[in-house]
């Protein structure tokens, strides 16, 4: 019990005045922080402000040079030259050829719209998707009553050094006013512009950029270009003259207050070096305000808390303590029983900071030598497999130094392919240690799994205990499945893995890397999601078994409508090309050699009447991946050809067949099966007639139609918060595969962030 007469000399009073001290310390802190609420969440705000605009600033410059990458590698390009020169004459496939081409590098561009070229000399333009006479291509993408043809043309004739211009552009059945960059081409150094390049920017990719900003629905962000008009904003006419607010850019980079429509807000500006484009925040200073006032408030209410349950905690702990912390004092510096002295105080002191120190330093050697084993064990493991391990030491005293347990002298090595149910792995990082984790607490004790990180693959090293050694592969698949199965659920990720054979001692390890290695390559035959064995892929030298003589012998079944022997035989090629031991490229080569026998096959009077455009058939069989869609895509081939040879052309127009044919397609298009030919067989009609007649009486290719119709019915279920797998088989598509690929390329986005969009 205290006394009155030692109590301030006694460890208690010592211990209230320091943790009172303590206390006072972030007392003090939030009094400074309370007075300077209103410049810390000012400052706070400028930065995070300055960093987003920064953000926006190196993502559109990094597109804009990217754009004019492109026009100067169009500028050189064989096909655009000969298409811009006068002197060369006008080549049907050329066009062709240079359209695929624009198709090709538009499609690996999405923040533009379109690639058009216009020559002059042919007075056209040649763009991906058409090449139309010049003023037929104005009146389809910018006519409008503010800009003529007269108007649109002097553009397209003047030298154009490369600048970025605000033109009426055609995007989905409306006109807008969109930033479309211009260049002129010359066939000679010193001549005239021989054409000019037109690209629209993709507009609608930037505002959802910018309408993803923090805070973006309080305020305005605009982009100007070098000429101080406003290209794009998040709100309201892209086309209003920023002249009331020149002020503002006078003033160069930085942020500042100043009213903007009558209203005090936060103006901050960044300027980009490379093309002179400003971009401009607007956000009302009310917003920062009402945080900075709500922060106040729990300020004040955080140092009423202090005091109150700081003080009483002091007080009885300081009470409670005193006994025990009186005899540690004692033990410490080996002094008497008797009363503590003002000695003993600051022996206390003393020793409390020293046992604190020691305690933080072990904790700390602690930590850094688990983090750097781990890296050191990655390294090492990443070298073992790549067989660079060093040799002048034992390779199992290498393994005790980097405290890997091995637990015999059997090892293999497993490749793990990671994909998402989205349509791609945003944070390759975690998805590796997420599988890395579930899958090594999967395999339990009936394998030692260490993984690493080989060139941005996950890689592991098994080591199979003895006991096991007949049955390792069994145990592997079984925790595979588990973990995968978990990881689906859980996590929306699927894995494929690809597995070497079982190797003798850690020199092995390199040869089983290579064999997983070697394995990997016939993911494309066996498919995504599942387990690959190099000893069930094994590769052996194969020969071309699809000759010239099968070749001829397809031709006369074909013709002599022998369709099901045909039919028989391009199963028994599909079959024979997959074996795993046959050579991925000769597998290839002999599937296109037999889709272009088929097409031999059909009478030169009959080839006038199929849509080429529509079929495309070599094109869709090299986009196939997997065994099934190759098959898949011969035996439509198959039909369509067929068709044609059984088929007796009516002259007679089917009046109206177009509206039967888009209803049928409305009520049935959640059949798996439905397509061209069950369409063709539902009217007695053949496939590529019946696509002829609904291309000619609509203007919509039919294949187009059933995956649009598709789509569409496929965003009202994912409006209304369905799964993207069930959604995939409720409007007819095979898989979820393909239905993300189908709403990717007519809506430009996936199903996941089409549904967070909505």
């Amino acid at each position: 019990m205290w006394k009155r007469g030692n109590f301030t000399r006694s460890v208690a009073f010592r211990w209230i005045v320091s943790y009172a001290v303590i206390l006072m310390i972030p007392v003090i802190l939030s009094v400074i922080i309370y007075s300077q609420t209103r410049e810390i969440v000012e400052f706070e705000i400028e930065r995070a402000s300055g960093a987003m605009l920064q953000q926006v600033r190196y993502i559109v410059d990094g597109e804009l040079q990217q754009i004019e990458s492109l026009a100067a590698q169009l500028s050189i390009h064989p096909d655009v030259r000969k298409f811009l020169d006068s002197a060369a004459e006008e080549n049907a496939y050329h066009i062709y050829k240079t359209k695929q081409e624009l198709n090709k590098l538009l499609s690996t561009n999405d923040f533009i719209k379109g690639i058009y070229l216009y020559s002059e000399t042919r007075q056209s333009v040649l763009s991906s998707e058409t090449y139309v006479q010049d003023r037929m291509f104005f009146e389809m993408k910018h006519q409008t009553d503010a800009f003529g043809y007269e108007d649109w043309l002097q553009l397209m004739k003047e030298r154009q050094p490369g600048r970025y211009a605000l033109l009426p552009v055609e995007n989905e059945g409306k006109r807008t006013v969109t930033p479309s960059y211009l260049r002129s081409f010359s066939i000679q150094a010193g001549a005239g512009p021989a054409g000019t390049l037109l690209i629209p920017l993709h507009a609608e990719k930037i505002k959802t950029m910018l309408d993803n900003i923090d805070w973006v629905e309080q305020g305005q962000v605009f982009i100007l270009d070098a000429n101080d008009q406003i290209l794009f904003r998040n709100a309201g006419e892209a086309t209003m003259a920023p002249t009331a607010n020149q002020a503002w850019l006078e003033r160069g980079a930085g942020a500042f207050n100043d009213t903007f429509e009558g209203v005090e807000s936060m103006i901050t500006i960044e300027t980009s070096d490379t093309t002179g484009w400003k971009y401009v925040s607007v956000f009302p200073t009310d917003v920062f305000w009402v945080r900075a006032q709500a922060i106040q408030r729990l300020n004040l209410l955080g140092l009423l808390l202090c005091f109150a349950i700081g003080g009483a905690v002091i007080y009885y702990f300081a009470r409670k303590n005193y006994d025990p912390v009186r005899e540690l004092v004692s033990v410490f510096s080996r002094g008497s029983s008797s009363q503590t002295n003002r000695t003993d105080l600051d022996e206390y002191t003393f020793i409390r900071r020293s046992v604190l120190e020691t305690i933080r330093e072990r904790d700390d050697m602690t930590n850094k030598h688990v983090q750097q084993l781990r890296v050191l064990q990655s390294y090492y493991l990443g070298r073992l497999l790549k067989g660079q391990a060093d040799r002048n030491v034992p390779l199992s005293e290498l393994a005790k130094t980097h405290n890997l347990d091995w637990t015999s002298d059997r090892f293999a090595a497993l490749l793990f392919y990671i994909d998402s149910d989205e349509g791609g792995v945003e944070d390759l990082a975690l998805s590796q240690f997420i599988v890395s984790n579930i899958v090594a607490d999967s395999a339990g004790g009936r394998a030692t799994i260490h993984f690493t990180d080989v060139d941005g693959t996950l890689a592991a090293v098994v080591n199979v205990v003895r006991e096991r050694a007949d049955d390792w592969k069994d145990d592997l698949e079984d925790a595979l499945a588990q973990a995968s199965e978990f990881i689906a659920a859980r996590y929306k990720l699927r894995f494929t893995t690809v597995g070497s054979e079982l190797q003798t001692g850690l020199d092995g390890v390199h040869q089983a890397f290579l064999q997983a290695l070697e394995a990997q390559e016939y993911r494309m035959v066996l498919g995504e999601g599942g387990l690959i064995w190099y000893g069930d892929v094994k590769p052996s030298e194969s020969s071309y078994f699809f000759t010239v003589n099968d070749q001829i012998i397809l031709i006369n079944c074909m013709k002599a409508e022998q369709f099901e022997k045909a039919r028989r035989m391009i199963d028994d090629v599909v079959q024979q090309a997959f074996q795993r031991q046959t050579s991925l490229e000769i597998a290839k080569c002999v599937l296109l050699d037999v889709a272009t026998t088929l097409i031999k096959s059909i009478p030169d009077q009959e080839q006038a009447s199929i849509a080429w455009d529509e079929w495309r058939p070599l094109k869709r069989l090299l986009s196939c991946a997997t065994k099934a869609e190759f098959h898949q895509e011969l035996h439509e081939l198959f039909d369509r050809v067929g068709g044609v040879l059984r088929a007796k052309q009516s002259v007679q127009t089917n009046a109206g067949i177009g509206e039967k044919v888009a209803a049928f397609v409305k009520e049935t298009y959640s059949d798996k099966n439905l397509s061209v030919s069950m369409i063709g067989d539902t009217f007695r009609l053949t496939p590529q007639y019946v696509s002829r007649l609904f291309r000619e009486q609509t203007g919509q290719g039919l294949h187009d139609f059933i995956s649009q119709t598709r789509v569409e019915a496929a965003k009202a279920l994912l409006a209304e918060g369905a799964h993207i797998d069930d959604t995939a088989e409720r409007v007819g598509f095979a898989s979820g595969h393909a239905f993300i690929r189908v709403f990717k390329k007519y809506e430009g986005i996936t199903p996941g962030k089409y549904k967070t969009i909505q």
